[in-house]
């Protein structure tokens, strides 16, 4: 729009200034708004720029795009997320890798839900088992297993946001079993006592939507879990499990799990 032509009075709502008694702009943040004093979600001062919504949230505070109208970069108020790229991508994003390899013979127990490394291919001297419900344990008390408790352990530095989960496994017996698949976190004894690294208050963060049946070595397989609940604290556990129907094949596992910091 061009002021060429107009009067003060057909004009002056649609002109932008911020209230400072004719002193301009100076050190202190204030609103910029237009004439007739509906406040924008704008604030500025001679060092500062300040964006901020003035009634609601919203999927694009900020939205920077290309000539031809494509996103690469743009800030979401309502799930505090700022995103880049052409694919609009977290800008935060991180993958943890969770795996086991078939020359660990695990599972080694039917019907019972087995820990994932979390130390990349590394292998258990042990396998960690997390009983046999519809989901891992709860709990788990080291015994004389902290060697391999702790390599089926992330400890969370910091709050996190689970994005997504996916996994592929591969048998290495022509006979395959049923497989599924859980993400659990705890919450973790750091104490140095004489139950640090047990872990309680367990609970499922990512789970298999179905059970996979698994044909054997001829075919790798693959699923997306479900994410049951995204928000994990920093302190607390992250373990990754298999479950196996059956002991006709030993697989390897290789779960990544996406995630951003919140």
């Amino acid at each position: 729009m061009s002021l060429t032509g107009k009067t003060k009075a057909g004009s002056y709502k649609d002109l932008l200034q911020m209230n400072n008694s004719n002193s301009g702009v100076d050190t202190t943040p204030r609103a910029v708004v237009d004439g007739e004093g509906t406040t924008s979600s704008i604030s500025i001062s001679d060092d500062n720029l300040y964006i901020r919504p003035n009634n609601d949230n919203g999927t694009n505070l900020i939205r920077t795009m290309d000539l031809a109208g494509y996103d690469i970069f743009s800030v979401d108020s309502t799930n505090s997320l700022v995103k880049a790229g052409a694919g609009q991508h977290i800008v935060n994003t991180q993958i943890k890798d969770f795996c086991i390899t078939s020359v660990n013979s695990q599972p080694s127990s039917a019907n019972t839900w087995t820990a994932l490394s979390s130390i990349g291919s590394a292998r258990f001297v042990a396998a960690v088992e997390l009983g046999t419900g519809s989901t891992p344990d709860t709990s788990l008390t080291i015994s004389t297993t902290a060697n391999n408790v702790v390599q089926a352990m992330w400890y969370v530095p910091l709050n996190i946001t689970i994005d997504s989960c996916n996994v592929w496994f591969g048998a290495d017996d022509a006979s395959g079993d049923t497989v599924k698949f859980s993400v659990m976190q705890y919450a973790v004894d750091s104490a140095n006592g004489t139950t640090s690294g047990d872990l309680s208050s367990g609970s499922e963060v990512c789970v298999s939507p179905s059970t996979v049946v698994g044909f054997g070595y001829e075919q790798a397989h693959y699923q997306a879990l479900t994410v049951s609940s995204s928000r994990v604290d920093a302190g607390q556990v992250i373990v990754a499990c298999v479950h196996q129907n059956g002991t006709n094949a030993d697989i390897t596992v290789n779960m990544q799990l996406v995630y951003h910091l919140r």
